[in-house]
């Protein structure tokens, strides 16, 4: 049968001095701005972030987590921050009670009993997200945060219009939106309807959230003070204290960044570094180290064989991955055996034997793949002196834990939806805990110099986008744009998700090598595989790769 279908491509001309991509253009633009002013690299992601958190609040919030790669051009020094969130110290591993069946939601766990550790009160982990931005800016930016948080005050404030891409993602979510109080006030029109962008003769409708626009005003005055420990701090202790939830005054006057330095490995000639410890980068290495033990021809996406091991290597680093890793200052785990490449070689070496079909480690509790992960966002930032950063931004899931804390207009994060909720897992819940995440955002050198900043949003679809467009850019040579716009695949559990995109006979052939294929159509209004977005420097400049089917934009000078 033929039938037509549909081809979607984004093209951005190249910047000489400075480049920001993220998942949406008025982020973009404010971050462009901000170079143009000669802010760096560290500034402008840091005004693109906070902007962000007020034209895309159904990805990420003030009230978030995040982890960023800074790398600083004149020193040569590239260091990794994580502020994600962590459990409350009054959490345990057992406060979640456990139902029958696996959760359909962001992450295939063992179901909780009224989703408990998705959404409401307790789905609540310490935030880390403005404590985290206003380091990165103190440490390695020029600018001061009253200055970088302007631009996102004046959004809240003032508005803007209303697109399909929030109209369609709040329309995912109406109906929970709808029933959660204050979170309707704050994203629904007249607290039950969508804003609706514009249509035909009629314009858009144009969302403020002056709640908000305080609250980062509040914040831009008074550093991050203002929200651990000041009066943003003790209306969420107020707020918690009325409805259940656990976080505390202390627990927010405690909250710490971890400022390490970044995991290194290579791709081929490709050196690469990724955030460390309990985040989806090490297994992002994994996965490339693996790929890298067979030639190139061998593990693309265009032949049968190539899926087949992409498929193997994402499968079986994933079953490392949930077997062993959690928080790295509470649980002790193979890291630099799982990072390392006579590992890899290990494993290459066991599917060079032809694995029969269905073999391979999985995780017992996670027979089906978890849903896509309708969640995140991520910003790309390279300037003029080469300084670059890599930052994923989150309120975990869709609308983060559907919270908003009264007069503050803050979304809170569902970052307990991290944790395995049973106990005795690496993974499970303890007090002060951080959870295993996906964030995978990546920086990476020819040479030992600035030459790529890439990331994505996606939940655990993250983990294995961002090997595969980084084999696909190094292994066939195109540009960042192709590579990005690739079909993929997914592989955490029996099944194998993969995109459509392949042909028939590739998916046809890929069930004759054994895997349980699960053909996957991506569309404007599904994340099946993840939405990278990123920045290459090439010799003719800035090139930009971006997800074709968001709003996903680049700008720069």
């Amino acid at each position: 049968m033929i039938e037509s279908r549909l081809i979607v491509t984004k093209r951005t001309p190249p910047a000489r001095r400075g480049m920001v991509a993220a998942e949406h253009p008025l982020g973009a633009r404010v971050g462009a701005r901000v170079l143009e002013r000669g802010g760096n690299a560290i500034d402008a992601a840091v005004a693109t972030a906070f902007a962000m958190t007020v034209v895309e609040p159904f990805m990420s919030t003030i009230a978030g987590s995040g982890t960023m790669l800074v790398h600083l051009a004149r020193k040569d020094e590239t260091v990794a921050l994580d502020f994600n969130g962590c459990a409350p110290m009054r959490a345990h591993d057992s406060m979640f009670r456990l139902s029958t069946g696996i959760s359909r939601g962001l992450f295939a766990w063992p179901n909780v009993e009224n989703a408990a550790n998705e959404r409401g009160w307790l789905a609540v982990a310490v935030p880390g997200s403005v404590a985290g931005l206003s380091l990165a800016l103190e440490r390695y930016g020029t600018m001061e945060l009253r200055d970088v948080i302007k631009p996102a005050v004046e959004l809240a404030r003032g508005g803007f219009v209303a697109d399909w891409y929030q109209a369609l993602s709040t329309a995912r979510q109406l109906e929970e939106l709808a029933a959660s109080g204050e979170a309707a006030r704050v994203y629904l029109k007249n607290g039950r309807a969508i804003y609706r962008p514009p249509t035909g003769m009629e314009e858009g409708d144009r969302p403020i959230y002056p709640d908000l626009a305080r609250s980062l005003e509040l914040i831009g005055r008074d550093g991050p003070s203002a929200f651990y420990r000041g009066e943003i701090a003790q209306t969420i202790h107020d707020a918690m204290a009325a409805n259940g939830g656990l976080i505390t005054r202390d627990d927010l006057a405690a909250y710490s960044v971890r400022v390490v330095s970044p995991l290194t490995g290579t791709y081929r000639e490709l050196e690469l570094a990724f955030s460390p410890g309990a985040t989806g980068g090490i297994t992002a290495l994994e996965i490339l180290n693996i790929l890298e033990q067979f030639p190139k021809s061998a593990v693309g996406w265009k032949t049968p064989g190539g899926l087949n091991l992409r498929a193997h290597a994402v499968r079986r680093a994933f079953a490392d991955r949930f077997e062993h890793l959690g928080d790295p200052s509470m649980i002790q785990a193979p890291w630099e055996r799982l990072a390392s490449k006579q590992y890899a070689r290990e494993v290459a070496a066991e599917l060079r034997r032809r694995p029969k079909p269905g073999s391979g480690r999985t995780d017992p509790t996670l027979g089906a793949v978890a849903a896509g992960g309708d969640c995140t966002t991520h910003i790309g930032v390279i300037d003029r002196q080469r300084n670059m950063v890599s930052l994923t931004h989150t309120a975990v899931s869709l609308f983060g834990s559907l919270v908003v804390v009264p007069k503050t207009g803050m979304l809170l994060n569902n970052g307990m939806i991290w944790f395995n909720p049973e106990p005795g897992r690496a993974n499970s819940v303890a007090p002060g805990k951080r959870a295993l995440v996906n964030m995978v955002p990546v920086l990476g050198f020819k040479k030992g110099e600035p030459y790529l900043t890439l990331g994505a949003p996606g939940g655990r679809r993250i983990v294995s986008a961002i090997p595969q467009v980084i084999a696909t850019l190094v292994d066939s040579g195109c540009d960042l744009q192709t590579a990005i716009e690739a079909p993929r695949l997914h592989a955490e559990s029996a099944e194998t998700l993969v995109d459509g995109r392949v042909g028939d006979k590739a998916l046809a052939a890929l069930g004759r090598l054994g895997q349980r294929v699960v053909e996957r159509e991506e569309t404007y209004a599904t994340l099946n595989f993840a939405k990278p977005v990123g920045v290459r420097l090439t010799r003719r400049g800035l090139e930009a790769g971006l997800d074709a089917l968001r709003a996903a934009a680049a700008a720069g000078h």
